[in-house]
């Protein structure tokens, strides 16, 4: 390439040579709730059949304290699976509450080593092990009552959501991945070495009752998301959104696998300052429409750029 094209790589406002999926961090919002329904379970504070009635503000700990995304309304009295599906936030402030309580006393660290070991667990205190420069990643370690809904401080590259993701769907089993498959000599004749993921550790703190509450609510969000009507691939799915500051639009994620009771593939979009996770959710249907031969790819890929104003600031899911 020449010096000036070279230069418009460089310094172009899209960074077309920083590599978002494993480099950018961003919260990861309401994609981190099966790590907090997991440290619930895990820990004996929620179980299957727990429900929690959305007062909408969660004022435990402070008169103006973090609202649900429904708010002034609520999501009324609802289990686990239900709030997944409806991604309650006042459902996973009460369990970050719950994990940080000695006895009836509220203790911050105590919730945050929970929320901090099942993060763990799922591989997202670590890189996923790819053979390209990845960004570390950042567990929460204050505020354990927004952390449960993937506020606070966390902070993940969308390589890491995405192994969390696949071992959600294998129903325990985190990689240490690999991009390559082998390495031939100059002739292409002879393999010289390959590569597969290895087994970095298993999740194994659910019992089968457990997994199920947490893939049927993952299920239910899907079905009842207009990207995937009359989708007939049945898919299982949880949507983000994220606020990073005020003055820009919140990040949208959207994470899931398909087909839902035999999993093939896992899928983690996300969209910096992307508005609405019903973009990331409208992208990824595209590509598993793309990757089960729903759709052509000429089908899909037939857009055009719009320019886009405004937009809410508000954590909607």
């Amino acid at each position: 390439m020449d010096s000036k094209y070279w230069e418009s790589l460089r310094g172009g406002r899209s960074n077309p040579l920083y590599n978002y999926a494993t480099q950018e961090r961003t919260a990861p919002g309401s994609t981190f709730k099966m790590v907090s329904a997991t440290a619930g379970f895990a820990e004996g504070v929620i179980d299957t059949e727990t429900e929690i009635l959305d007062e909408s503000r969660f004022t435990r700990l402070e008169e103006k304290g973090p609202t649900c995304w429904i708010n002034p309304s609520s999501h009324g009295i609802i289990n686990l699976s239900e709030a997944i599906r409806d991604s309650c936030n006042y459902y996973f402030y009460e369990t970050g509450y719950r994990l940080s309580l000695n006895g009836m006393v509220y203790n911050e660290k105590k919730g945050i080593a929970a929320i901090q070991k099942y993060a763990s667990l799922f591989g997202l205190d670590d890189t996923v092990g790819i053979e390209i420069p990845e960004s570390e990643p950042q567990v929460a370690d204050e505020y354990p009552i927004t952390a449960a809904i993937g506020q606070s401080n966390n902070n993940y590259t969308t390589a890491q959501i995405a192994r969390y993701i696949t071992a959600v769907a294998n129903k325990g089993t985190v990689y240490q991945e690999t991009l390559l498959k082998e390495v031939r000599d100059s002739d292409n004749k002879n393999v010289l070495e390959t590569y597969a993921p290895s087994v970095r550790n298993q999740v194994d703190v659910l019992d089968a009752k457990q997994w199920d509450a947490i893939h049927s609510g993952m299920r239910m969000m899907a079905e009842e998301s207009t990207s995937f009507k009359d989708f007939p691939i049945a898919v299982a799915g949880k949507t983000g959104t994220a606020q990073q500051v005020t003055y820009r639009p919140n990040h949208a994620l959207f994470v899931g696998f398909a087909p839902f009771q035999n999993p093939e593939i896992s899928i983690t979009t996300r969209i910096a300052y992307g508005y609405t996770s019903h973009n990331t959710s409208d992208i990824s249907r595209d590509i598993l429409a793309y990757y089960f031969g729903v759709n052509k790819a000429e089908d899909l890929i037939n857009g055009q750029a719009k320019n886009v104003s405004g937009g809410s600031n508000a954590i909607t899911d």
